[in-house]
């Protein structure tokens, strides 16, 4: 329809990686609140502005309406890649951390991709108006299932809580000895109900907690060398994974395939088996990592043992995106399997870095969730825009295989650097550590 009215195809993408940027934004509008007054509220607020925005994309009358609308849904979208995690993490222990969050993902992508899935036939059936309008009525569905079901998990909570001390690590920095003055909490203590009240399903359903807290580390944080790595590996997955979403339509309906508009969308299909069967592999496989390393080390456990199991979806996305590349350049020496495991296993090599790095850096300086969870999704979807922004004139002057040869090739160093971050790992938090900590800690 945009391009009988005279779109081109890079007007086209932008619809879907202007909202990238605005999902990048929308973190760190909504964050800083939800970190500073309530995670439930800012949750019920951005699921009532997804609703409108997926209404006003209803009612577009014209491209700009439609593209704006679409950025109106970014800033909302952002918050599931952020507060739903930062959620997640409070209400886990940190050996069933890995697991819970890949849990939370493997569901949010089977919803999402049977939502994607049948995108296409249901806009073919009902009108793309109206495939909004049914976005906009499970949004209004989901803001009421939140309103009753969604308990409020800001708490004060006390250093011990973390098992964190006034010296990164619990290490004399001088001796480089373990400080016998730190107590490792590896039992649940008896719950106080003397200077605590007892929790109700009033208190769960509270819209804020206490007095507000604001943000005070977010850009300092953001220097921190294994930090920075974490966002630019995420910021180029999520960057290269849009990349393939705008571009694998326009190459399988074109000649060879041909695939009818209607049926672009079943390519998707792929990421179900990837929710179901990678990603809960990866997230038991971590947390027993997280046990028996642990074990080994008399029950203290190493943040940098979260990075090992990032080797095999590395691997995975960099091989994926390179053969990618060679099929959409050469289509008839590919079939279009290659496409479907494309959109797949590059999703796989998304999620598996993205969940290796926030719970890498959670574990790493665990009473700064909030600013962490701000950097991680907010700075990503910056630099994710940036990566796909240009995928359509850098196809135009280098090829789908020399733009997805350079995606492969920037994941693979990211994902190199991996290795350093292990090995020095412990003496960086050893030393970022200290800059990590408010005065009242």
């Amino acid at each position: 329809m945009y391009s009988a009215a005279g779109k081109k195809y890079q007007d086209i993408t932008y619809l879907m990686t202007y909202p990238t940027l605005f999902m990048g934004i929308g973190n760190l509008i909504f964050m800083p609140f939800a970190i500073g007054v309530g995670r439930r509220i800012v949750f019920l607020g951005s699921t009532l502005v997804l609703a409108i925005g997926a209404a006003l994309c209803a009612t577009a009358k014209s491209y700009e309406w439609h593209l704006a609308s679409r950025m109106v849904v970014g800033l909302a979208a952002g918050q599931s890649e952020a507060l739903v995690p930062m959620i997640t993490q409070e209400i886990f222990f940190l050996h069933e951390r890995s697991k819970a969050l890949m849990g939370q993902q493997a569901i949010q992508i089977c919803l999402t991709t049977v939502w994607v899935l049948f995108a296409s036939p249901i806009a073919n059936a009902i009108t793309p108006q109206w495939w909004y309008g049914l976005g906009s009525v499970l949004a209004g569905l989901l803001l009421i299932l939140a309103l009753v079901l969604l308990p409020e998990t800001k708490y004060n909570r006390s250093l011990s809580s973390y098992q964190e001390t006034d010296s990164a690590d619990g290490f004399d920095e001088t001796s480089q000895t373990k400080d016998a003055s730190v107590t490792m909490c590896t039992e649940r203590p008896q719950l106080d109900f003397v200077r605590y009240s007892t929790r109700t399903w009033r208190s769960d359903m509270r819209m804020w907690v206490g007095k507000p807290e604001w943000m005070k580390q977010t850009f300092e944080l953001l220097l921190f060398p294994n930090v920075f790595w974490a966002l630019l590996l995420n910021g180029l997955t999520i960057g290269v994974n849009v990349a393939i979403g705008t571009t694998y339509s326009t190459i399988l309906s074109s000649p060879p395939y041909k695939w009818p508009d209607k049926s672009a969308s079943y390519v998707n299909c792929g990421q179900i088996v990837v929710a179901i069967v990678a990603l809960p592999l990866l997230g038991h496989g971590s947390d027993y990592l997280v046990r028996y390393f642990a074990n080994r080390n008399n029950g203290l456990h190493e943040p940098e043992t979260r990075i090992i199991p990032l080797f095999l979806p590395i691997v995975v996305g960099t091989f994926t995106v390179v053969l990618y590349g060679e099929g959409a350049a050469h289509p008839y020496h590919y079939h279009w399997f290659v496409y479907v495991w494309g959109v797949a296993a590059y999703y796989f090599c998304f999620v598996g870095a993205n969940i290796v790095a926030i719970t890498y850096l959670l574990d790493s300086y665990p009473t700064r969730a909030g600013p962490l969870l701000v950097i991680i999704c907010a700075f990503r979807g910056i630099i994710s825009f940036g990566t796909s922004y240009g995928v359509s004139p850098f196809i135009d002057l280098h090829g789908y295989d020399g733009t997805f040869g350079t995606f492969g090739g920037l994941t693979a160093a990211l994902g190199l650097l991996a290795v350093p971050v292990y090995i020095w790992g412990k003496q960086i938090r050893r030393f970022t550590g200290r800059f990590a900590k408010d005065k009242r800690d």
